[in-house]
């Protein structure tokens, strides 16, 4: 516990940055409400055309539920820590972080905590209360029956998004200029791990492949366990493979940092 201690206020120092810029805050929900807005008359479209009542299990009500969901899943799984180590590359102020007697991984681990904390306290506590009592005043049930096995799937799936961001990110180290290749290994990512389309819509052999991929288990996996789509010894599996690719992840960012830290070329500073 003392050796995270000190690592706590990494954590709050991100928390309390995102507080002082409210307006890029505010922007970027902006823009989640309109995605939102587009996926609600999207999905709408699809069920007024579709032949099938239940396509794929999903009734539209249950559509509705799976886009607020996923969208509040993503914000406490989603970490952008690629972003803060290309830029710390960029800017040369690795060249100090690499030095301190501390752990690099863990203090971007914090770091990563601290703006799921904010997400948390600021956005997802309210607005998950808001859309449980939508539900229970549509259908008279609560969906908190799932909740500790949606919240321990909701961390493994944290674990699981940062540790891939944080490898990816060290390919900063050797790729200079990360902009392009993150924007496309983001729009890769939403899209593979059920945050714009269940994954069970997609055609059979390529979900066969896409559920044996780490991003499912970043915020779909959680989000089924939730509406109740995934129960049981169904539910465990799914979680008991949330471990498994948290191991892999760990073990591929650990050999990864072996590679990059033994040659670094600094832009700035």
């Amino acid at each position: 516990m003392k050796r995270f201690r000190a690592y706590l206020p990494f954590a709050l120092n991100t928390f309390q940055r995102m507080l002082a810029y409210r307006a890029n805050v505010i922007i970027f929900m902006v823009g989640e409400l309109a995605i939102l807005v587009v996926s609600f008359f999207l999905w709408r479209a699809v069920f007024q055309s579709s032949p099938e009542q239940v396509p794929q299990g999903f009734s539209m009500q249950e559509m509705y539920l799976y886009i607020f969901i996923t969208f509040l899943t993503g914000l406490m799984t989603s970490v952008d820590i690629s972003f803060d180590i290309a830029r710390e590359v960029k800017d040369g102020t690795i060249a100090i972080n690499l030095i301190r007697p501390i752990s690099y991984e863990k203090r971007m681990l914090f770091q990563a905590l601290g703006g799921v904390l904010y997400n948390f306290v600021v956005i997802f506590l309210g607005a998950f209360i808001l859309v449980n009592s939508i539900h229970y005043g549509t259908t008279g049930t609560l969906l908190l029956g799932n909740g500790p096995l949606y919240a321990l799937s909701m961390l493994l799936g944290l674990l699981i998004n940062f540790y891939f961001s944080y490898t990816f990110g060290l390919l900063a180290f050797k790729v200079t200029n990360m902009w392009g290749v993150s924007q496309i290994m983001g729009a890769i990512s939403q899209l593979l791990s059920g945050a714009l389309i269940p994954l069970v819509f997609f055609p059979g052999i390529f979900r066969s492949i896409v559920e044996k991929l780490p991003f499912g288990s970043m915020i779909y996996t959680p989000t089924m366990i939730y509406l109740g789509k995934l129960t049981g010894q169904e539910a465990l599996e799914a979680i008991g493979f949330q471990f498994f690719w948290l191991l892999v992840m760990m073990l591929l960012s650990k050999a990864m940092w072996r590679i990059v830290v033994k040659s670094l070329t600094i832009l700035g500073g």
